[in-house]
């Protein structure tokens, strides 16, 4: 029996769990209706705002590994198409593809209500499915007291939320997109809450600085020898947000849409056992195209597999429990490593590590290493290092 991808998010039905990020991916409404046509189970657009709106050029940077981009950095801003715009289009797609869900994407200041009410009508009357507001970019707005700058402050933030979750013409799901560069995301996440927020999203890119580049000494990235902080992204944000996800799943539990470091479909799994029961993607849309998400639906349908489950709704959630407090962690058992001596190599590097970084607890003999379990404390550093996985940690019984 094949695999049922289909899920469902506030009451709103999606074929498959993969729905594109407010980002450059869904900068217009026919970047989005290709994304459909290419599978994609919906799409949250790039957010509006009243203010007119100029990208910089040369506005992003990267990190790699070899070839391989491992992180991104932006200074995209916000929608460069008026509300008006979007509005149109929104309704395009919708007649067109009636069962791919719109998110709407919203953003202005704590002061303004009726420019935040305006533009939530406006995506409402358009089609939007659900609405998203954007309290979470952390460059280019919150100067202005906009983006970060407002979910970062629980006050500012529970005050938008309750004017549109009070306002009776307004139906479809409130969803503030959250900021991780906050001491407590739960505590925000309470504030809004009881403001009437009816689910989350979490998280949007991680305020950063790239460097330099060493050469010619101009910043990351170059826009006229001068830079800005700028928003992280890429699969080196994915345990923020994996933290971000767990913590909200658990309090205050409210629906929540994982969004942050996602490549490919066994990184969607580890939020939708968190309790997401969706996952949004963005750059990794950036940096190879629509077509991935075929992969990323083959991948969540083989992590099926490897358990027996035939629908997302058997898995999301199932671990949503399974983290707690540092001082409720058990000490009862310890853990040793167990060499598996046809994989070793001898290369040494366990030897080192652990001499220079743990316990100086192996020892070397015929080339494989000795493990000293009286100086052993388990820390998992060897197997960690292990270049040929060939070190095991095992729970001791002693």
């Amino acid at each position: 029996m094949p695999s049922d991808l289909s899920t469902t998010y506030l009451g709103v039905a999606f074929t498959n769990p993969f729905i594109l990020a407010s980002a450059p991916p869904t900068a217009t409404g026919d970047m989005v209706r290709r994304a459909f046509e290419a599978g994609w189970g919906g799409a949250v657009i790039k957010t509006l705002t009243h203010e007119p709106v100029r990208n910089l050029p040369n506005r992003f940077a990267v990190i790699r590994n070899g070839n391989r981009i491992t992180g991104f950095e932006n200074l995209e801003l916000l929608s460069e198409q008026t509300p008006d715009q979007w509005y149109r289009a929104i309704e395009v797609i919708k007649t067109d593809f009636p069962h791919r869900p719109i998110i709407g994407s919203i953003m202005g200041t704590a002061d303004a209500p009726d420019k935040w009410l305006s533009l939530a009508r406006g995506c409402q009357d358009a089609g939007a499915d659900l609405l998203e507001l954007n309290f979470s970019c952390p460059h280019g707005y919150p100067e202005q007291g906009r983006g970060a700058a407002i979910g970062q402050n629980p006050d500012y933030a529970a005050r938008i939320t309750a004017w549109l979750a009070t306002c009776a013409d307004i139906t479809i799901p409130i969803i503030p997109k959250l900021t991780a560069a906050v001491a407590d995301i739960r505590h925000i996440a309470e504030e809004l809450a009881k403001a009437g927020a009816h689910g989350f999203c979490a998280i949007n890119t991680v305020p950063s600085f790239f460097g330099f580049d060493l050469k010619t000494l101009r910043p990351k990235p170059d826009i006229n020898g001068m830079t800005s902080y700028g928003g992280y992204s890429g699969p080196g944000i994915k345990p923020i947000a994996l933290r971000a996800v767990s913590e909200l799943c658990q309090l205050p539990g409210l629906p929540v849409m994982a969004s942050g470091g996602i490549v490919n479909g066994f990184d969607a799994a580890e939020f939708m056992l968190l309790g997401a029961p969706l996952v949004q993607v963005g750059t990794e849309v950036m940096l190879r195209g629509f077509g991935l998400v075929d992969g990323m639906q083959q991948e969540l349908r083989e992590f099926m597999g490897w358990h027996g489950f035939t629908k997302t709704a058997d898995f999301i959630g199932l671990r949503r429990n399974s983290t707690t407090s540092f001082g409720e962690l058990s000490t009862g058992h310890g853990y040793r490593p167990r060499l598996l001596a046809k994989r070793c190599t001898g290369c040494g590097v366990c030897r080192a590590a652990c001499r220079d970084g743990g316990y100086q607890a192996i020892g070397w003999n015929d080339l494989l290493p000795v493990f000293d379990q009286t100086s052993c404390s388990g820390c998992s550093l060897c197997s960690h290092v292990c270049p040929a996985e060939a070190i095991k940690m095992e729970i001791s019984t002693e």
